[in-house]
């Protein structure tokens, strides 16, 4: 009676376990309206007269528009057929949207540490190669592309409430909703842009260390504190060899094999090491 007792919390302790360890998060979204720039101001410098920019886009007005991106947890993540639903306004307003990823091999597998970038204004770059240390895939979601990798759709993220959600080929949830409401409860402004401040990891929920800021950084690891502060993805990353290792390794094998094979008689031949040779004068 007193196992079947406690049968109950043990399963539902292992359902949340297992559900904690989401194996793809969402990472960053931009917030900033059409109209501004990252944290406010002119094209010359933001609010503070500082020339805050995105790392990747740099100082542009909406700082690049409606874009999101994911981080890839799971080892070999197979996308195809993944989804996200993305929330955004309030009241009467709010609409979702449902961007689909394809059956295109790109998606079909994902090493832990890529960052995933799904963008309304940025073409797409589906150029990928984690041993060659090319770790970001962007594809573009907008009613113009080409929907190769992606829905062809526009979508919207904003300061008014977005959350979004990362679910799998059966609608079953991956990871979400997480944003504005979610973590944090409020406050995302129209200058900002809502991101985790903690590195990647399994351990990630939508209630993890998410904030609003002006640190911006589309396709790279998250930046915090003006900048002060950045994720590590070398945890998650480690399962690929970093470029050149691998090439580092094969010569330095193929030298030690070189030096071993110089002190080894050959096969068939007369040839003894120097050692040898005057041990067999000494006879």
């Amino acid at each position: 009676m007193r196992i079947a007792a406690l049968a109950g919390p043990i399963v539902s302790l292992l359902l949340s376990s297992t559900a904690a360890a989401a194996p793809i998060l969402v990472n960053e979204f931009n917030a900033v309206s059409a109209a501004n720039y990252l944290n406010g101001g002119t094209a010359a410098a933001d609010a503070n007269g500082q020339p805050t920019a995105d790392t990747s886009l740099g100082r542009v007005q909406g700082n690049g528009g409606d874009w999101l991106e994911l981080v890839v947890i799971q080892d070999h993540l197979d996308l195809r057929g993944g989804s996200l639903s993305i929330g955004e306004g309030i009241g009467a307003a709010r609409t979702t949207t449902v961007l689909t990823f394809t059956q295109d091999a790109l998606w079909g597998d994902l090493r832990s540490g890529t960052i995933v970038t799904v963008a309304e204004d940025v073409l797409s770059d589906p150029s990928y190669n984690p041993a060659s240390g090319d770790w970001w895939i962007n594809v573009q979601a907008s009613d113009t592309a080409s929907g190769l990798f992606i829905t062809a759709s526009n979508f919207s993220v904003s300061n008014d409430n977005t959350q979004i959600t990362v679910l799998d080929a059966l609608s079953q949830i991956w990871f979400g909703p997480a944003g504005e409401g979610v973590q944090p409860a409020s406050g995302v402004g129209s200058v900002e842009v809502w991101k985790l401040e903690a590195d990647p990891s399994a351990a990630i929920t939508p209630t993890s260390t998410y904030n609003d800021g002006s640190s911006s950084s589309f396709g790279a690891p998250n930046r915090w504190s003006g900048g002060a502060n950045m994720q590590d993805f070398s945890a998650l990353r480690a399962v690929v060899p970093e470029p050149g290792s691998a090439t580092l390794f094969g010569v330095a094998l193929a030298a030690a094999a070189f030096a071993l094979a110089r002190g080894r008689p050959r096969a068939g031949s007369r040839y003894l090491p120097s050692s040898t040779r005057s041990l067999s004068r000494c006879r």
